[in-house]
């Protein structure tokens, strides 16, 4: 399996949306690998160790069982590696993690990794999940302050899409909320920047994406329904599809 690095606005919302929707026949871990500093153990009430900082320490030569053995499991059952939450120490880790974890997750066939690797510049900086993985989703939330702002906003995803299109993974640009512009309008206005690009949508779920980060007092089956967790079954089928037919994805790595 491959590394599927997730960047933009809400990132780590949308990578736990998506680890969570990732199909029952396939495992996955998600990493939570943002050089800012990490959220993921906070959010989900969990200690902060062991953290992806301890991972790079820990786990020198890269074995998958050694890296394996420090993931943890949420209440929800998702296993996850979160990020130390200061930035020095996040930033440090991401960097050792280029050489110590990244090699090995990138080969090896199972399990998925997505990565939450936060924001990205227009042009952005070298980060060792982004340069190793084999599909990236860029995510973009719209903004509903005016059309004019949200026309802004939009010419700075063409940007970062036209950036990370010069990597050699598939792109997926994932847009959270339908308005002002409708996803057919975006992915048109990318294809004309840009080339071609699949867009997903994701709704705005204040709801879901709340129960994602923690809240408790909502059953399984109820959050399976909302609107958030329905569309991002959608994108995981997306993004499994276009990793098998990826030269960086399951082919490449599948025995």
């Amino acid at each position: 399996m491959s590394i599927i690095a997730v960047c933009g606005d809400v990132s780590t919302t949308t990578a736990v949306a998506l680890a969570s929707s990732w199909p029952a026949s396939h495992d996955v871990l998600l990493i939570e690998a943002d050089p800012s500093g990490g959220d993921l153990a906070a959010w989900l009430d969990m200690p902060a160790a062991p953290s992806l900082s301890n991972v790079v320490t820990r786990v020198l030569d890269g074995a998958w069982p050694d890296i394996e053995r420090l993931a943890r499991y949420a209440d929800s059952g998702l296993r996850i590696i979160p990020a130390p939450a200061s930035r020095a120490e996040a930033a440090q880790a991401v960097s050792e993690s280029a050489h110590s974890i990244v090699p090995t997750l990138a080969n090896s066939r199972s399990p998925a990794i997505v990565a939450d690797i936060g924001r990205v510049l227009a042009s952005p900086p070298v980060h060792p999940f982004l340069a190793a993985s084999a599909v990236n989703v860029l995510v973009h939330r719209q903004s509903t302050q005016s059309s004019g702002a949200a026309a802004v906003r939009l010419q700075r995803l063409a940007d970062q899409a036209e950036a990370l299109g010069v990597e050699p993974a598939a792109l997926i640009v994932v847009v959270v909320g339908a308005v002002p512009f409708g996803i057919g309008e975006i992915e048109r206005f990318l294809s004309a920047s840009v080339g071609t690009t699949e867009v997903v949508g994701l709704p705005v779920d204040e709801l879901a994406a709340s129960v994602l980060g923690g809240r408790s007092g909502v059953s399984g089956r109820r959050l399976s329904r909302l609107p958030l967790m329905r569309a991002s079954r959608a994108l995981a089928a997306a993004v499994e599809r276009v990793l098998v037919t990826s030269p960086g994805g399951l082919r490449r790595t599948a025995t």
